[in-house]
């Protein structure tokens, strides 16, 4: 799965937030496009991302795979369809249930409100294969690393990335230690 329309009804899944993988393709692809592309098509994107913390996603099942699973999954608990879910997730106690995948990975699983797509997966936290950003360094990071290429990283180009996000000026390079980090966890091979 090259983008998240393709995955299925009802299933919410945003894998520029959090499957590493999927993160790093993206990338990839659209720093070879014009930068007017960039501003009219991958900002709003990235804008679209949030600033609270995310959890991503960082093992060998890709998109299709956690879909899939997911699907067996729901099959498997009888929860396909919203009345179902519902009932199922009130019995936790809790507004939110797990389930495991196949490579041992925890999924965080929720309902929303209002929206066709209503069974919202995202994985959870403090797992070996998880790792957690702050939405604005991860929107930072992935601009940058669309716009740059692998090599230094100077100030100036990381407040020219975050003028474009609307983001407010970094004061100093240790300011912006998470956004390196995450620029460098993108880059990785």
């Amino acid at each position: 799965m090259n983008n998240w329309n393709e995955i299925p009804v009802p299933v919410n899944f945003n894998p520029l937030k959090h499957h590493m993988g999927f993160i790093r393709s993206f990338s990839g692809k659209c720093s070879i496009i014009s930068e007017e592309k960039i501003k009219s098509n991958i900002i709003p994107l990235l804008k679209h991302l949030g600033s609270s913390v995310a959890d991503i996603y960082t093992g060998s099942l890709d998109v299709g795979d956690i879909v899939s699973e997911v699907s067996l999954f729901r099959e498997k608990e009888n929860i396909m369809n919203e009345k179902s879910f519902l009932v199922w997730l009130s019995q936790t106690g809790k507004d939110y249930n797990k389930c495991t995948l196949s490579d041992s990975s925890q999924w965080v699983i929720k309902h929303l409100d209002n929206n066709p797509r209503y069974f919202h997966i995202f994985p959870g936290r403090n797992l070996e294969c998880t790792v957690r950003s702050r939405g604005n360094s991860l929107k930072t990071a992935i601009l940058f690393d669309i716009l740059y290429d692998k090599g230094d990283i100077l100030l100036s180009d990381l407040n020219s990335v975050r003028r474009m996000l609307s983001l407010s000026p970094l004061r100093s390079t240790e300011s912006a230690f998470s956004i390196i980090e995450d620029i460098r966890m993108l880059q990785m091979d």
